[in-house]
């Protein structure tokens, strides 16, 4: 049998039933370029090999480890791939039946590290056949501080090439950890920041998020900000202060300085006052990759950090108006703050 071209990683944890659709989706795609996939059990109870019986109807690889997280997970797929390339997906992720053979196509040709494409919106018919038009287009870009920071594409957007991400993740900048499990996606691009891998874009609506009713990270706006603020301040703790990881410091101080300014005026102060020093240690870029034009005018005049609190006092929104904890919760995620 001919070594796969693709290696498609699946790590799963308990959710079968969007499990089921990603699963076609991946065989589709499979099917129009050598590949493998391989799926990582996170230590679902029962076994996912289990739960799924007999419903798939092409090879499968079923590797299974104690629960240990979605980011173990993925490390422990991208160690037993055999492809060339790689693609994460999550268990309730889609992509389209061309996606692998259109972007490594892409990638042969242009000799990339890293190829991404547009979003795309997706319908099952009565058949159970999976249809996809365009849904969103991703801003183009090949350099990497854009690509891993400000684009920051859907985690199953990305095919790459594996022996680029051996290479830079075999001693990661910033440790796996599974307080930064939701989002562990970013820690990926965390990682990678101050590589200068060759990306290109395939302009074609190629991947797809799943709809379903089950529990998601994103549901808790909390809970990715404090792993996204961890994981900044971990970063900055360990990032080389030299001239050439400046524009990666710089561009990750903006991210905090944005993601401060988005807070709700009556949040947890401690987190507050933590996601502005994450961009006070950082350098200083253009006050336009800060806010908007009435922002950035009143900026100059009084300051970015004077500007942005005004604001928050009279235009920001409350808490409540947007909480997804309980005070139970909630006093439990931020205990350690």
């Amino acid at each position: 049998m001919n070594p796969p071209v693709v290696s498609i990683v699946i790590p799963a944890f308990n959710r079968v039933a969007p499990l089921r659709l990603t699963l076609q989706s991946a065989g589709q795609a499979a099917a129009h370029i050598p590949s493998e996939i391989l799926l990582v059990d996170d230590g679902s109870t029962p076994a996912l090999v289990e739960v799924l019986g007999d419903c798939i109807s092409f090879p499968v690889t079923h590797l299974r480890q104690e629960n240990q997280g979605s980011m173990a997970a993925r490390d422990t797929g991208l160690r037993a791939a055999r492809g060339d390339y790689v693609l994460f997906l999550d268990s309730d992720d889609l992509i389209h039946p061309e996606k692998l053979h259109r972007q490594v196509d892409a990638m042969r040709r242009a000799d990339a590290d890293i190829s991404f494409s547009d979003m795309a919106r997706y319908e099952v018919d009565q058949a159970g056949r999976l249809g996809f038009s365009t849904e969103t287009r991703v801003h183009e870009t090949s350099a990497p501080v854009d690509f891993f920071l400000r684009v920051q594409p859907a985690p199953h957007n990305p095919i790459y090439r594996r022996d680029y991400l051996l290479r830079h993740l075999s001693t990661p900048l910033v440790p796996l950890h599974r307080v930064y499990d939701p989002v562990g996606d970013v820690w990926l691009y965390f990682n990678l920041l101050l590589s200068t891998p060759r990306i290109i874009k395939v302009d074609a609506p190629l991947t797809a998020i799943g709809r379903h009713e089950e529990a998601r990270f994103t549901n808790h706006w909390e809970k990715l900000g404090l792993a996204s603020l961890r994981l900044m301040e971990d970063f900055l703790a360990t990032c080389p202060q030299t001239a050439a990881t400046e524009a990666a410091r710089t561009a990750v101080g903006e991210c905090a300085f944005v993601s401060w300014r988005r807070l709700p005026k009556d949040f947890d102060a401690r987190f507050d006052s933590r996601l502005l020093a994450a961009w006070k240690r950082c350098p200083r870029g253009p006050l336009a990759r800060l806010g908007e034009k009435n922002f950035v005018r009143l900026a100059r005049l009084i300051g970015p950090e004077s500007a942005a609190r005004l604001l928050r006092k009279f235009r920001g929104h409350s808490y409540a108006s947007c909480r997804t904890l309980s005070d139970a919760e909630g006093a439990v995620l931020f205990a350690d703050l």
